[in-house]
């Protein structure tokens, strides 16, 4: 049975987020600094350790993430140190033992 879906009678709104959906366009001024800065917070705020370690691995994959997606001033391996640094300050982890905890989150 092939079913006919009918057209939508909406008009399409002349934005630059027609050809994106629902994806926040504002997010687009953040530098790469401020995405790290931003994650680095989030881990920051959090009280409790397990959460706080979990907060540093989804940090660690908002990291990749941006790498991923060619972020400018994200591929560097300074800012990556300087990330891995800061992140193990806030756990009280090792740099190399985060690493290996996101590898195995993965």
């Amino acid at each position: 049975m092939k079913a006919v879906i009918p057209k939508s009678q909406r008009l399409i709104p002349n934005t630059p987020a027609k050809l994106q959906g629902s994806f926040n366009t504002g997010a687009q001024s953040w530098s790469g600094v401020d995405a790290i800065a931003e994650l680095l917070r989030r881990v920051e705020l959090t009280l409790d350790p397990v959460e706080r370690a979990m907060q540093a691995q989804r940090a660690i994959g908002g990291l990749m993430a941006l790498v991923a997606v060619g972020a400018p001033g994200i591929g560097s391996v300074f800012t990556h140190r300087d990330f891995f640094s800061r992140l193990s300050t806030l756990t009280g982890s090792t740099p190399d033992e985060l690493v290996i905890a996101a590898g195995a989150a993965i």
